[in-house]
């Protein structure tokens, strides 16, 4: 059955401004929506990630190493299930059911190929997750940005930390869901997309910078390096 990820963006700076009411309301949400996922089947993954605010942006341009502190834009990736479901339309009704503040929107995109350790986090020690940008004026070049990337890093992971990772297909193939509407791909808009997402258990955040500033992740795109909530 095929695999689709639903990609949460959270405007974080709103939702700190909801009530301990709402925010309990839309926590104990979340862990019954996972409930309800894993008893229909349909569940794979899930992870919530640590606010942007800890997080690093790396890149290089023109041979200049950039690393950025967050938060990076006005909705930040916040966390995502990775799901199964018959086709796209599907996964969208699986998105629909999942609880979100008024600012917050989901990316329900197909996944090309992934390999995650569903145990990553339940070891002691540091996971974070990595997401891959890419930046292109048009669909067909972000692909090609992002096959670029795909054939420079295939073995560039280190084994004793890997915990695995996805590539996504592109934004075209996905939907953005809303809490009023849904709209068609792509979402070129952004100044970067997100393709992927790859896990590593490192020692810190300053360890995972140095490990993402030697890869070609960063010649040719970005590396969003983000702690999981519950690691």
């Amino acid at each position: 059955m095929p695999e689709f990820m639903i990609l949460i963006l959270a405007n974080e700076a709103d939702d700190d401004r909801l009530s301990p009411a709402e925010t309990k309301a839309l926590v104990e949400g979340h862990s019954a929506y996972e409930r309800s996922l894993r008893a229909a089947a349909a569940y794979l993954d899930g992870e919530r990630l640590r606010p942007s605010a800890e997080g690093r942006r790396v890149s290089a341009r023109d041979g200049t190493l950039r690393v950025e502190a967050g938060p990076f834009a006005e909705a930040q990736l916040g966390g995502y299930y990775l799901v199964k479901a018959e086709d796209l339309a599907a996964a969208v009704a699986l998105a629909q059911r999942c609880p979100m503040s008024p600012s917050t929107s989901f990316e329900v995109r197909p996944v090309m190929a992934s390999h995650i350790r569903v145990d990553k986090a339940s070891e002691r020690g540091h996971v974070f997750a990595f997401a891959v940008l890419g930046a292109a004026p048009t669909e067909s070049g972000w692909i090609e940005v992002m096959d670029r990337i795909d054939q420079e890093t295939h073995d560039s992971f280190p084994a004793d930390r890997m915990l695995g990772g996805l590539r996504l297909q592109p934004p075209g193939l996905g939907r953005r869901v809303t809490p009023t509407a849904v709209f068609d791909g792509p979402f070129l808009e952004s100044k970067e997309v997100i393709g992927g997402l790859c896990f590593l258990r490192m020692t810190s955040i300053e360890a995972a910078v140095h490990w993402a500033s030697q890869t070609a992740f960063v010649t040719h795109g970005a590396l969003e390096i983000r702690e999981l909530w519950r690691s």
